[in-house]
């Protein structure tokens, strides 16, 4: 049965979001799930978004019974980790070719995504375990589609933010492929007019960085102030007063808080790299001027200006 309490983390990809549900799966008796609708992580996901993207523009009542289904077993606390299930389900993610998983997110069908398509099926479904108490679910693939994912776990919504010159720096760094997102067309006649954003032309790397991470960026802000009910966290204002921030978070999710979280918390600031979410916590307001060079940032501001993303 689903969680009553289910307490969920959301943000775009490097903006902090492992670190807060970390923390938050701290506190006693909680259940963790990472990332349900990752179809890097989860068959089923890549099954639920064929053909909706990396990053599904779902509206409220639009029928996606295999979405669905998946944000149904997160909030049941699936164990996507639990054995040998676990074994088979990355068995079945890594026979599907890269360009093949393109081309299913993208809806296309081939031979190729037909038999991918029926491999991912075959998977076992993640186990779903009992819940003893409240449940955190972190997302990094649901900013166009948050308020349907809100309304079925029916808890707290934490939006993480981060001054998109440093996510847009992080995306840089660690070189990602980048997809955008108006390709799909759910995003280009959902989102963008809603936004109220014109995409600039595709095949500057820097640019379209840029404008991929701004656009989800932008999507959760006005969400969440479409929300006031959710409660926004913002990565660097955490990061430099991480006690008090998090436990205005415990406080707003209603979570028990204790001197081992606390003690957590202050272990993880220290040097950490890539996709460890230890760092040296009074040095990443201002990381993107060391990050982006000086061309780099001219474009990141000529995006941003778009979305009027002055933070």
């Amino acid at each position: 049965m689903a969680s009553k309490h289910a307490v969920v983390v959301a943000g775009a990809p490097r903006s902090g979001t492992t670190w807060v549900a970390e923390i938050l799966a701290e506190a006693a008796n909680t259940a963790y799930v990472h990332e349900p609708d990752n179809h890097s992580l989860w068959p089923l996901a890549l099954r639920a978004k064929a053909g909706l993207g990396r990053q599904p523009a779902l509206s409220m009542h639009e029928q996606a019974d295999l979405h669905d289904r998946v944000w149904n077993l997160a909030l049941s606390a699936a164990d996507n980790t639990e054995k040998p299930g676990w074994a088979l389900r990355k068995a079945a993610l890594r026979a599907v070719q890269p360009e093949v998983a393109d081309d299913i997110l993208a809806g296309r069908t081939t031979s190729k995504t037909t038999v991918a398509l029926k491999l991912l099926a075959a998977a076992p479904a993640p186990k779903v375990q009992p819940a003893t108490g409240p449940l955190i679910v972190k997302t990094v693939h649901a900013g166009f589609c948050l308020e349907r994912v809100a309304a079925n776990a029916g808890g707290p919504v934490i939006v993480v933010v981060r001054n998109p010159r440093n996510g847009i720096a992080s995306w840089l760094g660690l070189n990602w492929d980048v997809h955008r997102f108006e390709s799909d067309v759910r995003v280009r006649e959902r989102i963008l007019p809603w936004l109220g954003v014109t995409p600039p032309p595709v095949g500057d790397h820097t640019v379209d960085t840029a404008w991929t991470y701004a656009l989800l960026d932008a999507s959760l802000r006005k969400l969440a102030f479409e929300n006031p009910d959710w409660i926004v966290a913002e990565h660097e204002d955490l990061s430099e007063q991480p006690i008090e921030g998090f436990r205005a978070l415990f406080d707003h999710a209603n979570l028990p808080w204790s001197n081992a979280i606390e003690k957590k918390i202050q272990a993880g600031d220290a040097d950490g790299t890539g996709y460890k979410t230890t760092r040296v916590r009074a040095d990443l307001r201002h990381a993107w001027k060391s990050k982006l060079d000086d061309t780099q940032i001219e474009k990141v501001e000529e995006v941003l200006a778009q979305f009027r993303l002055q933070t």
